[in-house]
């Protein structure tokens, strides 16, 4: 292999499978390893032709790395952004000996100003490199103008911006994502029925992500000629309050009795099956993401579908990314997508098991 291609030891570390801090006991000579695995690590150091020395010469100059990442608090334990911050954490861990060091900045989901407080704190300190979740689009563009002043790179997790600037996007497809959501709803649903799309944010204009959602959710039942037989509708909640949400959905569902099936933009589709259970409604439901509270809805019934979008890979992946690009000079792909997974009560067992596995499981991430 050509020394250009840049092999890093987390390339090692994946071909010899076994962890970055394996690899670098065997190259330093320290801790205990296994027989069978130091071999592992000897044969994958020879077949892809790695040279720690390298890593070593760039370690040699002491330099270190500060990432600033700037993603939504997580009020409650459980809560989505505890997955995406559970992976920051993680490789954080794994590269704190190689000079990456991560502080944390976290912003309300239903406050602007929150956002703009801490941009401007990290804007002020100048780290090295940013992770952003740029889910309000008018403040994330005003942001990412001062990092771009600055030459400070950075990267967007869970949603991009069009034409951002971003060093790369790693996170889903979520026009793709929503366009999926469309089938797997039309799927259990009659001939002709009445669909719901919830959104619960601030505000919709300034979500940077929804309108292509709704573009892809749309663009499923246009695409298909479904657009006579099947009525969608959106509803926008300004608030993930249980008391809040029950009490819009309660004036929807009075004004649009025929509603058959819901599609959930966030990872909150547990209120609307909680709402539909406390009152009996037959109401297909599909929603994102594997958070506890929507786990005992698929298992009950009240969801039937999950669309996980590999949060805890999105933080870790943002900082391996951060990493490579100053470490080894490595040029990101721009749009690092990851996967999406369809969780059914059949399956789940089998993700939430493959997960705990892989360290990226329900405990470890919530």
């Amino acid at each position: 292999m050509e020394r250009t291609k840049k092999v890093t030891i987390q390339d090692v570390a994946r071909y010899a499978n076994v962890s970055v801090g394996t690899i670098d006991r065997v190259i330093h000579h320290r801790g205990k390893v296994s027989p069978e695995k130091r071999k592992k690590v000897e044969e994958a150091i020879e077949k892809l032709n790695f040279n720690p020395n390298m890593l070593a010469r760039a370690l040699a100059l002491g330099n270190q790395f500060t990432v600033c990442a700037l993603i939504p608090s997580a009020p409650y334990p459980g809560h989505y952004w505890t997955m995406p911050l559970n992976g920051l954490e993680m490789a954080t861990a794994q590269f704190k000996d190689y000079g990456i060091i991560t502080s944390y900045y976290y912003y309300d989901l239903f406050d602007e100003k929150s956002f703009i407080k801490q941009a401007a704190k990290i804007a002020e300190l100048g780290p090295s490199g940013v992770v952003l979740a740029p889910l309000f689009l008018r403040e994330s563009k005003h942001f990412t103008a001062k990092l771009r002043e600055k030459s400070i790179p950075y990267i967007f997790i869970d949603a991009d911006i069009p034409h951002g600037q971003s060093l790369s996007y790693i996170g889903p497809d979520v026009k793709q994502s929503a366009y999926i959501a469309g089938r797997l709803l039309n799927s259990m649903l009659p001939e002709k029925a009445e669909i719901l799309m919830v959104n619960m944010v601030k505000g919709f204009e300034n979500a940077s992500a929804l309108r292509r959602m709704e573009e892809g959710f749309r663009g499923y039942f246009n695409k298909n000629g479904l657009e006579e037989s099947k009525t969608i509708h959106a509803l926008t909640i300004q608030s993930t309050r249980k008391e809040e949400v029950f009490r819009e959905i309660t004036k929807y569902y009075i004004k649009n009795p025929e509603i058959k099936g819901v599609f959930v933009t966030n990872s909150k589709a547990f209120l609307i099956s909680e709402f539909h259970r406390k009152h009996d409604l037959d109401i297909r439901l599909v929603g994102y993401d594997l958070v506890e509270a929507n786990i005992a809805h698929l298992r009950n019934g009240g969801i039937d579908f999950v669309i996980s979008q590999s949060p805890v890979q999105q933080g870790k992946r943002a900082i391996q990314t951060l990493f490579d690009f100053f470490v080894w000079k490595k040029e990101p792909e721009k749009i690092q997508y990851v996967p999406l997974d369809i969780i059914i009560r059949e399956n789940l067992d089998f993700y939430i098991n493959f997960n705990r596995h892989n360290q990226n499981g329900i405990k470890n991430n919530q």
